[in-house]
């Protein structure tokens, strides 16, 4: 039911001033007190504190007014206010200020929002501070581009979400960053429900986002709509008419994910079951998170399921899945997923299957098997394959049977050679005849000696035949996967019988050594203990009984990794590289710096992932063991850092190798030495404020040395065919803000072809700018002195022959566009590469950057992040 609490104050003019934002206490537990603070923007700004003892008496409200900035509750009885000056105070519920105190770090707050009991979030242009008011410290600091509007935080207060204009920041209650969201429609509105889900709403879309990172859509928008509260799978929000409105919210994806997340695992069985999920989006999903055992539950399909449980490693439910395909491709390819994991009993079902007796013999070989190679010699015969038959002879050195062989298919002298060599005597007279005579042993080599093939050391019995497993993954859906495990045995019981009823009747080998015993314990009767002399009559004392101890199975679990490890500490473009996690670092530098263009980031990922990581050569068929290489903390730690390979020492390298190049004229080589630096900045990470601030200066200096080399390039491309456009590109160097030395050069240069092509008044100006002052140009007292004889001839022609795109007055204010090398217009609309801050034309929003070669100019992004907040 609806009633009124409190009555609020009437707008003077409804156009341009009224009630902005509205905050209950959120620390009042009582059911029968409320107290409400309102924020006006008439004024100036002002707030109203109305309070009520009863809430079913809303004529007993008491009010007080108040001139502010901003306005937020820190407790129960207690709310700050920020003053115009940018002081902050403390009030009391009487109105009454208790504390006042100046915002930290000096910075100058525009707004201030709820950080939790005693705790006050400031706010100051991109900058979010979160202030303990108790202990007077900053707690942490987040940096959000274009600024926080809105401070939404979780019932519970263990979660803030913080949006911008296009932006949703998440982070703990200690101001720890856990995720960040792009969107490109404006983000409205925002609320947590009860499950530590963040559920927005964009000017399109309801959304929702987990601490985790993951996120996705509910549903669509006719409208934007304001949330304001989400409780019990259900959304309350206000229109733009004022209406407030509640609707059932389908909450069963996030729901899943979340359970998912959890490893709660039998409310992600009760999802399944009862949450109408889009099956091929959840396989998606499973087979991203690494669950694919559970995504094997939504597939009926066969041969999908097939495909998934291969892809995945899964061999049982891939026998499963093949028995019922019975196609001789979906057998060949799960013998050749089971040999590669060892499972020798399944392999040897695939080629009896398949009937690849060549490859059976060979297993049959490699793994010591003797019995079944001899039985393998015996099919092969009974097939009348020679071949087969010579190469089974082979493998078990049976020096008789490949006489025969060969006997049989006309390789009389052969044979006989084979049976004098190892000294079959009977057989050789047997094919004395066959050989005419011919004394044979001359070809027999004085060295030679006996080849047979190893005996094996070690058997393995039918119990231990396959590789051991780390451990089983435990049951997750009990019904299905019982289905399954019954399955499996089925057709474990099926390949213990031979598939094929007359070539493979002599497989059939009695690999029971006991079955001579007979039955276990038939006609055995009852023993007789008096007979063995048994006497348990003993004297043991008051030993009190022992209770049986149960049994207890071991398991082995695989720790965090050294990269998960300090992903958790620090998660930034160079860690992710490091960790192997190229497809996060992609989707972090996109939502940073609009990356659009990955291309050149292929070999410096591969680069800072091989100078983080050292790897150690295994044993023989095992694969290497990779040590990463820490800047601190030990592998045996929770704490570590990985080697930075990226960072301003290095970056620092490859400026001062551009600069000697653009000294030696060797412009194409330093265009490609800065822009090497300039991609590797995204991967870079700085450990204090003043390498983040050294790593944002590279950053201006690589995008005005690359503006430089590319008018360079162009104006000798252009020297012989467009004396105009030379000209205006050498002109336009002489604006790039270069170091002293290299600035001199390009005004020596300039003002020369100004000068070749009767443009006097141009050259004049670059002569002055030589002559004015400058400390390299001092060091060149011939360049001085020839400018001063240039400029007196110049002042005394006063003309230019030709109109150029290029005004020497007005340099302070002069813009290029960094793609097409024109000038842009005082008044013209740009736009900006996000990374390197390249200025554009309007029209080219949306391409490559230029400069970088990464970024997509104009795009919206959360902006360069160098090191941990």
């Amino acid at each position: 039911s609806e009633r009124m609490l409190f009555a609020c104050r009437r707008a003077a003019n409804q156009m341009t001033s009224g009630m902005r934002y509205l905050c209950m206490n959120p620390f009042n537990s009582s059911t029968s007190e409320a107290n409400c603070l309102i924020y006006y923007d008439q004024d100036g700004g002002a707030y109203d504190l109305l309070m009520t003892a009863d809430v079913s008496r809303p004529d007993k409200s008491q009010t007080h007014q108040g001139q502010c900035q901003g306005i937020c509750f820190t407790a129960r009885n207690r709310f700050a206010v920020l003053s115009k000056d940018g002081s902050i105070s403390i009030m009391n519920l009487n109105n009454e200020n208790t504390k006042k105190f100046e915002a930290p770090n000096g910075m100058t707050p525009d707004n201030i929002f709820p950080g939790g009991n005693n705790r006050l979030v400031i706010k100051g242009e991109d900058k979010l501070v979160l202030y303990d008011l108790t202990s007077r410290k900053v707690i942490n600091e987040l940096t959000m581009s274009g600024g926080a509007r809105y401070c939404v935080w979780s019932p519970n207060f263990g979660h803030v979400a913080l949006l911008s204009k296009h932006a949703i920041v998440l982070a703990d209650k200690n101001f720890a960053l856990l995720h960040s969201v792009h969107e490109t429609a404006r983000v409205k509105s925002g609320a947590w429900d009860e499950n530590g889900v963040f559920i927005c709403a964009t000017a399109t879309h309801v959304k929702y986002v987990l601490p985790n990172g993951d996120s996705g859509i509910v549903h669509s928008l006719v409208r934007p709509i304001y949330i304001q509260r989400i409780a019990r799978h259900h959304m309350y929000y206000v229109d733009r008419d004022n209406q407030v409105h509640k609707d059932r919210l389908n909450s069963a994806e996030y729901l899943f994910k979340l359970a998912l997340h959890k490893r709660q695992f039998n409310d992600v069985k009760t999802w399944i079951k009862n949450g109408r999920l889009c099956g091929n989006v959840v396989i998606g999903y499973l087979k991203k998170q690494g669950f694919p055992e559970i995504a094997l539950h939504f597939v009926e399909e066969q041969q999908t399921r097939f495909n998934l449980a291969l892809e995945y490693g899964h061999i049982e439910e891939a026998m499963t899945a093949a028995q019922a395909l019975d196609d001789k491709d979906c057998w060949t390819r799960l013998g050749v997923e089971a040999l590669r994991q060892g499972n020798q009993q399944i392999v040897e079902m695939v080629y009896q299957k398949t009937r690849n007796f060549d490859a059976l013999s060979f297993l049959y070989l490699i793994t010591g098997n003797t019995t079944k190679l001899k039985k393998m010699l015996a099919i092969a015969e009974k097939r009348g394959d020679v071949m087969s038959r010579f190469n089974n002879a082979m493998m078990l050195g049976d020096i008789e049977e490949r006489v025969k062989v060969l006997s049989e298919v006309g390789q009389v002298p052969l044979a006989a050679l084979t049976a004098q060599t190892h000294g079959l005597t009977e057989m050789q007279e047997l094919l004395a005849e066959g050989v005419q005579g011919v004394d044979i042993g001359n070809a027999i080599p004085a060295d030679a000696e006996l080849l047979l093939p190893a005996i094996p050391v070690y058997r393995a019995d039918a119990e231990h035949t396959n590789w051991p497993l780390l451990m089983s993954t435990q049951a997750i859906f009990e019904n299905n996967l019982a289905q399954a495990a019954a399955e499996a045995a089925h057709a474990a019981a099926q390949a213990e019988e031979p598939p094929m009823e007359d070539a493979m009747e002599a497989l059939d080998v009695d690999d029971d050594p006991g079955a001579g015993w007979g039955d276990d314990d038939a006609g055995a009767g009852v023993a007789d203990p008096s007979a063995w002399g048994d006497d348990l009559d003993l004297d043991l004392g008051d030993v009190p009984d022992v209770a049986p101890v149960p049994a207890q199975t071991a398991t082995l679990s695989r720790g965090e990794s050294a990269a998960a490890r300090w992903l958790k500490k620090r998660k930034l473009v160079g860690d992710l590289v490091a960790a192997g996690e190229f497809d996060e670092a992609l989707n972090t530098l996109q939502r940073r710096i609009g990356l659009a263009n990955a291309a050149p980031l292929q070999p410096l990922f591969r680069e800072a992932y091989m100078g983080v990581n050292s790897f150690l050569a295994g044993l023989p068929q095992a694969p290497a063991v990779q040590f990463p290489i820490l800047a601190s903390g030990s592998l045996s730690s929770s704490t570590l850092t990985p080697f930075t390979f990226h960072n301003a020492t290095s970056l620092m390298e490859g400026l001062k190798e551009g600069n000697k190049l653009t000294t030696a004229g060797k412009f194409q080589e330093a265009l490609t030495s800065f822009r090497k630096v300039v991609q590797s900045l995204p991967l870079a990470v700085a450990n204090s404020q003043e390498e983040d601030q050294q790593l944002t200066e590279f950053i201006d200096i690589c995008r005005e040395y690359i503006t430089a080399m590319r008018c360079q390039i162009a104006q000798r491309a252009s020297a012989t065919s467009d004396a105009k456009r030379s000209i205006e590109l050498a002109a336009y160097m002489t604006l790039c803000k270069l170091q002293p030395t290299h600035t001199v050069l390009t005004l020596r240069g300039a003002m020369s072809a100004a000068f070749k092509a009767q443009n006097f008044i141009t050259a004049a100006s670059f002569a002055r700018r030589i002559v004015s002052g400058n400390a390299a140009a001092a060091r060149q007292p011939e360049l001085v002195a020839q400018a001063r004889k240039l400029l007196a001839v110049c002042e005394q022609k006063g003309s230019d022959a030709m109109h150029l795109e290029f005004d020497h007055r007005e340099t302070d204010n002069f813009t290029i566009c960094a793609s097409s090398l024109t000038p842009i217009a005082a008044a013209a609309p740009t736009a900006r590469c996000p990374f390197c801050q390249s200025v554009y034309k309007a029209e080219f929003k949306g391409q490559v950057c230029s400069t970088c070669e990464l970024s997509e100019i104009g795009a919206n992004t959360l902006g360069i992040q160098f090191r941990p907040i």
